[in-house]
């Protein structure tokens, strides 16, 4: 019986992928076309016109993040997007990058028809992971982007690909072939840290997701991609007394739910560092906009649990209602993969999406999922950024997460774009500290803390 639903899904899903249009999938819930005889709250941001009626007809409105964002993009500054999870910073910065990306390919007199005009994207958004590309790819898509290699600029606005890894040892993409938006993995944009032509067309730099991409594994990496930029600009200032138009520099976009910190480690000071310039968007008052925290329309309830797996098993099928889109987030992928057996056993249609699973068939799990044919996704943090579901009502964390950081985008999932949606975290002794530092505000900044010596404690009860 699980492998009959699993099949059913997964047919469902490929006949999906090779459908003209996906932008049913993942479509904001907040969604509506634009009545013709109302006005577009879009246009009055500074888009284009044709861009904002694209936005317009898949968005009703921008929020306060988006507009805060669109306009300080849009005025060429240097820009930190720092909101809670599921609050639209996608599309906040995607529009601008999209604008700069249309307007980087009109005719410009003889240097338009360069021989390597073409070769190098206008926009590179680094990304952790190909999910992210993958989501961007979808929402780029929505706005009448083409997302499809061989990119094919008839009839589109702008294209979009995406890329990991980083073994390639020469770029990719021949004159004319190239996206206009590139979506990359640090590994494969460091590769080409020493081709100058790279960032020396570059009109746009997003680092989506920013606090993994400047801590930990990626650090390294994103650091070369900015000194080769900065390379290419002191070039360009030293010969600025040579030429007759002088580029502007690239801009940089920083994009984030949590940019924690926490001593010499602090990602909120390697944004400073890097960004010293940059603005940080602010809601319509000027204040800070809400960060470090879960959705206000979520609500959460901590469960005591047993360590026990089974046990936990049992809680977890108790808690879930028919027909209900649920994610359960689970520390490895052997347990994820239980969970979904459990559950399909059950009679709960449910699979399992971690790195275990080939690309191809995340990809149709995952569509299954946002059709309704799947009623539960069973997941690793693999699943916890950058996929933008928001019909997933309830999120389960079989396994509490080990940190605010990775609790917070767990729990994100769910109530976004403003929907009402639940969460319910499963609780052994050695999260009880973890806890007591997430309910002990509003926003949880105190938990990033080494002062409160919760890092170190939660290390130790490890």
């Amino acid at each position: 019986m699980r492998m009959a639903l699993f099949l059913a899904a997964a047919l469902r899903g490929a006949a999906a992928l090779r459908a003209p249009a996906r932008r049913h999938v993942f479509k904001a819930s907040f969604a509506s076309a634009a009545a013709p005889e109302r006005s577009n709250p879009w246009s009055s941001l500074g888009l284009r016109d044709d861009l904002s009626a694209l936005a317009a007809a898949n968005w009703e409105t921008p929020n306060a993040v988006q507009r805060n964002a669109i306009r300080a993009a849009l005025a060429r500054k240097d820009v930190v997007v720092g909101a809670e999870t599921g609050s639209g910073k996608t599309l906040a910065y995607l529009l601008p990058a999209a604008q700069a990306a249309m307007e980087s390919k009109a005719p410009k007199g003889p240097t338009a028809d360069a021989p390597r005009a073409g070769q190098y994207p206008t926009v590179l958004v680094l990304v952790p992971n190909r999910e992210l590309g993958t989501q961007l790819a979808r929402v780029a898509a929505q706005l009448g982007g083409d997302v499809a290699e061989p990119f094919d600029a008839a009839g589109k606005p702008f294209s979009l690909g995406a890329r990991h890894g980083g073994l390639l040892k020469s770029w990719p993409f021949r004159p004319g072939a190239c996206p206009d938006i590139l979506a990359a993995t640090p590994s494969f944009a460091a590769a080409f840290d020493k081709d100058l032509d790279l960032w020396d067309h570059l009109r746009v730099l997003v680092l989506d997701e920013a606090d993994m991409l400047l801590d930990g594994g990626f650090k390294t990496q994103v650091e070369r991609c900015l000194v080769a930029l900065k390379r290419v600009e002191r070039r360009r200032a030293s010969a600025a007394d040579l030429v007759d138009e002088v580029v502007a520099p690239c801009q940089r976009v920083v994009v984030a739910a949590t940019l924690p910190s926490y001593g010499l480690r602090s990602v909120e000071n390697l944004v400073d560092k890097h960004f010293a310039a940059a603005e940080k968007v602010t809601d319509e008052a000027g204040r800070p906009l809400r960060i470090h925290a879960a959705p206000t329309t979520l609500a959460h309830a901590f469960v005591d649990a047993p360590a026990d797996l089974d046990a936990k098993l049992a809680l977890l099928e108790a808690s879930l209602e028919p027909a209900t889109r649920t994610m359960v987030f689970c520390k490895t992928a052997a347990r994820a993969a239980a969970a979904a057996e459990r559950l399909a056993e059950a009679g709960t249609p449910a699979a399992a999406y971690t790195k275990d699973v080939p690309p191809e068939r995340r990809l149709l799990i995952l569509d299954a999922f946002a059709r309704g044919d799947l009623d539960v996704l069973c997941c690793t943090d693999l699943a916890a950024r950058g996929l933008d579901l928001p019909a997933v009502d309830h999120v389960v964390q079989l396994d509490m997460a080990t940190d605010v950081v990775s609790h917070l985008h767990r729990v994100g999932r769910a109530a976004r774009a403003g929907t009402a949606a639940r969460a319910t975290s499963f609780v052994a002794a050695e999260n009880r500290d973890l806890v007591a530092a997430i309910t002990a505000g509003d926003t949880v900044d105190q938990a990033f803390s080494r002062k409160r010596g919760l890092r170190k404690k939660l290390r130790k009860a490890g």
